[in-house]
């Protein structure tokens, strides 16, 4: 059983780094060659709950370094594009939330787990 949690808890932490790592390469490649970003996560979402927990992780990482971190880590302009996708883009984001919301009865973890990350 100890064995079990501390697997989780590594599998765990390189889930986060390599989401970490995604967000960094997104801010660079999304609005000049992956236009596509945010609705291929969306659509790869609907597929299993592990995968919609950790897309809505990624687009609160990317959300948060986009609107709030955006002024110290990207410059002006690239922050401004990167605003401007993501609020293009609101409408996958905005099914996607629609879809955990609709889907709550048959997995409210994937809710409790969003709302708490």
């Amino acid at each position: 059983m100890v064995e079990d949690e501390a697997s989780s808890s590594s599998q765990q932490n390189v889930i986060t780094k390599l989401n970490s790592t995604l967000v960094s390469i997104v801010k660079q490649e999304w609005t000049v060659t992956w236009n596509s970003f945010i609705s291929e996560m969306c659509n790869s979402a609907t597929e299993s709950q592990n995968k919609c927990e950790n897309t809505l992780n990624i687009l609160k990482l990317l959300s948060e370094e986009v609107f709030d971190f955006s002024k110290s880590t990207l410059i002006r302009n690239q922050a401004q594009e990167l605003k401007q996708a993501m609020t293009t883009e609101f409408g996958a984001i905005f099914e996607l939330c629609n879809f955990v919301i609709t889907n709550a009865i048959q997995a409210p973890e994937t809710i409790k787990q969003s709302l708490i990350r």
